[in-house]
């Protein structure tokens, strides 16, 4: 094989190596957004559900992912409508070495979480990591929207996570006492108005009798009626024994 020839197959390999290598750039580039959009960002979810009125649920509050780690975070989680449901406490899992009291507002639509990885509990690359456990009361049958309202979350060395949210939907069905009630009231109703009818059908009879004992009451009055034909009598009676006096004088 000749020089020239060996130049020909390298020019050859050359010139077809170009396009190939245009074709991995454009493969490579393509390839790093899909990289990119795999990452899953962090994102503060409440995992809510359903409960019954006048009965208490536990819901957690998840971070799901921490690249960084987790250094510590503050709160406050809202609910949209305190009179289907309301925050009555929460408490926080035990790898956070500082947690502040939760705070619940006066009618119970916000808490207030916060608290601390002092001992680096939480690694970069985790998952999944369960911030708080919230308890929640159903108040009346509806449904509510449970709400990060603010948030500050610290990854491992102080620099700042800014973390979606995920609102959850709590649904609350009306509690077996409020059926109960409801149902009772409904069946007692015909019962209560018969008993109605029933006591204004004796009331009448009683002042039918009452009116009747009323005219006996009169008629017994009017027998004092004799007392004025007695009088009478006596006065005829006086009479008569005048008159026979007279008679016997000469």
């Amino acid at each position: 094989m000749t020089d020239d020839t060996t130049c020909s197959i390298r020019g050859r390999v050359r010139t077809a190596s170009r396009p190939l290598a245009l074709v991995a750039l454009v493969l490579l580039a393509g390839t790093v957004p899909a990289l990119a959009t795999g990452q899953s960002t962090p994102t503060i979810s409440i995992e809510a559900g359903s409960v019954a009125a006048g009965e208490t649920t536990t819901v957690p509050v998840v971070l799901t992912s921490a690249p960084d780690g987790l250094a510590g975070y503050q709160l406050e989680l809202a609910v949209d409508d305190p009179a289907v449901a309301r925050f009555e406490n929460a408490s926080y899992p035990d790898r956070f070495g500082l947690t502040t009291d939760p705070v619940v507002s006066s009618d119970g639509g916000t808490v207030t979480l916060e608290a601390a990885d002092l001992d680096g509990q939480i690694e970069p690359g985790a998952s999944d990591v369960v911030l708080a456990t919230v308890s929640l009361t159903g108040v009346d049958g509806g449904e509510t929207q449970v709400t990060v309202a603010s948030n500050q979350v610290d990854a491992d060395g102080g620099g700042a996570v800014e973390p979606a949210t995920e609102p959850a939907a709590l649904a609350v069905s009306p509690g077996a006492t409020t059926e109960t009630v409801a149902a009772v009231t409904e069946a007692s109703s015909p019962a209560s108005e018969s008993t109605a009818e029933s006591a204004g059908a004796a009331s009448a009879a009683g002042a039918t009798e009452d009116d009747s004992a009323g005219g006996g009451d009169q008629s017994t009055t009017g027998a004092n009626g004799p007392l004025p034909i007695a009088l009478a009598i006596a006065a005829l009676a006086a009479v008569a024994a005048l008159a026979a006096r007279t008679s016997r004088r000469p």
